[in-house]
């Protein structure tokens, strides 16, 4: 039949049953300005467009794999990414492991949880000098950290005094000999022989017993181990023969009553002996005053040494500071020269002639002692001369003025 062309205006197909079917050997084009289907559509094979396609409601498809739109797309059951990232941009990307990479993030963070700093970006400085980087801080000895909205607080807080404080300790050293204890300690020469020692009344004091196994230590009465055991005020380590053995404690307390003079002796060998005197507190001549000291100008983390002139023996009971700085105070200007390379912080051999030492900050520039540190001068002549030595912790040049509240105890 030979092909003719005719014009339709519409075409009805109809039929009691079935479905129509409009059937052509090759394509089949619809050429008009638009084309309107009013009813659902249903292609069984692929849908090819080769321009655009407008849908004025929603588009609605369970396996969608590729999809470019210029406006708002909603995903009703979420957007799996199984492999690859999805791209916001070119700024942002979230990865199918879960992580997410951005150019900047804006925000105060608060709601964040599961965040591991890398331990880069913090500076850690240690009296200006830097130590290192940290992501965690680990705050302790004396300081308490709190966290709440964002803000950290840091607490400092000192120890609090109880009544089993010890306030003087000696060490008892000597491990080779049967004829004399050496002790190391406050005010101690610590390479002699059996040396007197000063006790205040009310004062707790403790031997550190490191002189061996065979030299048990007691107090008593009289000169030698034929004499009364004293036990008033004190705590041997053995309760039942009332002696302190190697490697215990011995601490005493002279009460208000206590005789003038009292002996320490080794229980295995009689020449092992020295004598305790009891000191009274000046009777009337005390007087509580403040002296003062100070340095010239020092740079930071600089130390300058300095005598002030105070008493030959005396309490001391306040150290302030103008500024942040590490106070230290000695028996004997020896005892400081020797003691110059210790650290903040290191705490000082025993009987290296330290008397006290206390660190201020920018924030308290004044240290009350407690209990009171009993000092002296131990020159060979004694004299008033206090010697002290002051590291500047502040973070600018300057000199330092030290103010020390002393009980005077011997003039």
């Amino acid at each position: 039949m030979a092909e003719k062309g005719f014009g339709v205006k519409e075409i009805n197909l109809i039929g009691a049953s079935g479905t129509p079917t409009i059937e052509s050997p090759n394509n089949l084009n619809l050429n008009a300005i638009n084309v309107a289907i009013s009813t659902n559509v249903s292609i069984g094979g692929t849908l090819t467009v080769a321009g655009n396609v407008s849908i004025g409601a929603t588009l609605t498809y369970e396996d969608v794999t590729n999809i470019d739109s210029v406006g708002l797309i909603t995903a009703r059951g979420g957007v799996s990414v199984t492999g690859g990232e999805l791209a916001v941009g070119s700024n942002i990307k979230v990865g199918n492991a879960g992580v997410i990479t951005a150019t900047s993030f804006v925000g105060n963070g608060s709601g964040l949880t599961g965040v591991t700093a890398s331990g880069t970006g913090v500076e850690v400085e240690n009296s200006g000098s830097t130590v290192g980087t940290a992501g965690t801080f680990n705050f302790r000895n004396g300081l308490t950290a709190s966290y709440s909205s964002g803000t950290a607080t840091i607490d400092a807080t000192g120890s609090t005094p109880s009544t089993s404080d010890i306030q003087v300790t000696y060490e008892l050293t000597n491990q080779s000999s049967n004829s004399y204890y050496k002790i190391a300690g406050n005010g101690v020469d610590s390479s002699a022989e059996n040396p007197d020692l000063y006790f205040y009344r009310d004062s707790k004091y403790r031997f550190i017993h490191n002189a061996g196994g065979t030299h048990p230590i007691a107090i008593y009465t009289g000169n030698s181990t034929s004499s009364t055991k004293y036990e008033d005020g004190v705590t041997y380590s053995d309760t039942s023969n009332k002696y302190t053995t190697n490697g215990n404690n011995l601490d005493f307390t002279p009460q208000h009553d206590a005789p003038s003079k009292l002996y320490y002796i080794c229980i295995n060998h009689p020449a092992m002996v020295g004598t305790i005197n009891i000191v009274d507190f000046g009777g009337g001549s005390t007087s509580r005053g403040v002296v003062s000291g100070t340095t010239g100008s020092l740079a930071q983390n600089a130390v300058g040494n300095i005598s002030v002139t105070g008493h030959k023996s005396y309490f001391l009971m306040n150290v302030g500071l103008s500024t942040a700085g590490w106070f230290r105070l000695y028996t004997d200007s020896a005892s400081r020269t020797a003691d110059a390379s210790r650290s903040v912080g290191e705490d000082p051999a025993a009987g290296s002639g330290v008397i006290a030492e206390v660190v201020t900050t920018g924030l308290s520039t004044s240290i009350k002692i407690s209990p009171f540190v009993s000092g002296g001068n131990m020159d060979s002549t004694p004299s008033t001369t206090m010697y002290c030595a002051i590291k500047n912790l502040s973070s600018t040049t300057q000199a330092i003025t030290a103010n020390l509240t002393i009980l005077k105890l011997e003039d």
